[in-house]
């Protein structure tokens, strides 16, 4: 028996959403249909929802369940987000209105983090390995998405299929001091942290926006940038200086993740400011962040460290937790 759960993975300022179809007999989960929209594109809720059902030409109620990762805090009624969303997110009304399936509201790295635990990393057009450790089934997995901003989310896969997901904002942390680095990273971080005055986060470095603080740094001559600009400058080679303090940081942020967690089962990293610049893992400085933090260096080289390629890894993570915790046996 086959069975279709909806699934989103909203953003504060787009949202994607597909129909997957789970295989009773296989276990085995396929996105079928996949669509995308700008929520500045719609004016509600209920209007998005009317958008999705259409370009997939499926209703929610239809569904088995329905599985929405979502960035913010979900209070069981209302989607809440620092940075307000262009309209409510009144779920809980909507759903009763509409009479959807079961439903779930996660956080948005929590599809992320299942995603891990199915044949997905099976697919290696699905992954970009960048190293060859196995990934210990039972053992923990961090998923890292560097997009609009940092988000963080650990996870332990059951024997039985079940699952244990952490709760952590690691994004939010201080940029530390590494404790190892040489000289010349070194004199570039004290100089970035100078530039940057205020309270240092790695997200302040890392998301977006920290990619257009950077560029500030490196750039000082040239107008204020949007992150989408430095996106293009990095894609056209125009930025080395800032790919390079960016793949530092990244390393150094993914060193602290191990020592914070010690992922026998890996880290896996993905959103948009990676996906769209694949090319920061071929920096040398990228591994010697890591290496800036060099305690327990021989078992944390024995993790896996990959990132996620596929777009379609947050709602095959939703389909599976809606199999696990919204559909009947």
């Amino acid at each position: 028996m086959k069975k279709n759960i909806v699934t989103w993975d909203l953003g504060a300022t787009k949202c994607a959403a597909g129909l997957v179809e789970y295989d009773q007999a296989t276990q085995g989960l396929v996105c079928k249909k996949h669509v995308t929209f700008k929520l500045a594109e719609t004016s509600s809720l209920k209007n998005l929802i009317h958008e999705i059902e259409t370009k997939m030409d499926y209703s929610m109620a239809e569904a088995d369940a329905i599985c929405i990762g979502a960035s913010g805090h979900y209070d069981g009624k209302h989607l809440l987000h620092a940075n307000p969303y262009p309209y409510p997110m009144n779920f809980a009304d909507i759903a009763n209105l509409q009479k959807w399936p079961p439903f779930a509201v996660i956080h948005d790295y929590a599809p992320i983090v299942c995603a891990t635990f199915t044949p997905y990393m099976e697919n290696p057009q699905n992954i970009k390995r960048l190293n060859s450790c196995p990934i210990k089934q039972q053992g923990r997995r961090v998923a890292l998405g560097i997009g609009t901003g940092l988000g963080v989310k650990d996870g332990v896969l059951f024997a039985n299929g079940d699952f244990w997901l952490g709760q952590n904002e690691m994004g939010h942390i201080g940029m530390i001091l590494p404790p190892t680095a040489d000289k010349e990273h070194l004199d570039r971080h004290h100089e970035i942290v100078k530039f940057l005055k205020s309270p240092i986060t790695f997200e302040k470095i890392l998301s977006g926006q920290g990619m257009a603080n950077l560029h500030q740094f490196f750039y000082p001559s040239q107008r204020t940038i949007t992150p989408e600009k430095v996106g293009e400058k990095l894609r056209k080679g125009q930025a080395k200086e800032l790919l390079d303090a960016f793949a530092w940081y990244l390393g150094l942020f993914v060193g602290t993740v191990q020592l914070t967690f010690m992922p026998e089962g890996g880290i896996w990293i993905t959103e948009g400011a990676v996906l769209n610049n694949l090319d920061v893992f071929d920096r040398p400085d990228f591994f010697a962040g890591i290496y800036a933090s060099p305690a327990y260096l021989l078992q944390r080289e024995e993790y896996p460290l990959g990132v996620l390629l596929n777009h379609e890894h947050a709602l095959i993570g939703s389909g599976y937790y809606a199999v696990q915790r919204l559909l009947e046996g």
